[in-house]
């Protein structure tokens, strides 16, 4: 996995052992990432894997490299891998064992990650997740040139093709946010 920044050891008592973990270094990764959003690690709704999704994403743009590849997909930008990382560390979680105790990611990324806490912000779960739906669409159409990146209604016009209800307003703060973020 090239990119992923990780301490290279687990503290292991008072000396320092090798991985031997059943998470790999890019599960660790994601949930450290999630961590560092300070957003809860579930999967039991739609929403709650929709928000990892586009936190996920909105962090790889930001520049924190986890490696995930992401296509377009009926609610945005969808990484397959990210889905199966998740289910993973769902299940070492749910035996009270949390592999990424120990490691971390390394100070750009945790920056990085920092200055997108107001952005990936806390509130009720449908909101958060709607308001990351958004950004990440705009954001993957805008910068896979799909769209005119400063015409609002051709990009509403698009989302409502696949389904989306949302307006010009909507857009110009999706990508006001964006912007104010450093992600477009």
């Amino acid at each position: 996995m090239n990119g992923i920044i990780l301490g290279h050891v687990r503290k292991c008592g008072d000396k320092y052992c090798p991985k031997g973990t059943t998470m790999d270094r890019r599960q660790m990764a994601l949930k450290l990432t999630a961590d560092a959003l300070q957003l809860d690690f579930r999967i039991d709704s739609f929403e709650d894997r929709l928000i990892l999704q586009k936190a996920v994403y909105l962090a790889q743009v930001a520049g924190v490299h986890l490696g995930y590849y992401y296509r377009w997909y009926l609610r945005g930008p969808y990484s397959p891998s990210l889905t199966r990382d998740e289910y993973a560390v769902v299940e070492e979680l749910a035996r009270d064992h949390d592999e990424s105790d120990g490691w971390a990611l390394d100070e750009h990324s945790k920056t990085r990650l920092q200055g997108l806490q107001g952005l990936v912000g806390q509130g009720e779960r449908a909101d958060l997740a709607r308001k990351l739906e958004l950004l990440a669409s705009v954001h993957f159409l805008i910068t896979r040139k799909q769209v005119v990146s400063n015409d609002d209604h051709q990009i509403v016009k698009t989302l409502r093709r696949f389904g989306k209800d949302v307006d010009d307003r909507d857009v110009r703060g999706a990508r006001g946010d964006l912007k104010r973020y450093g992600l477009l």
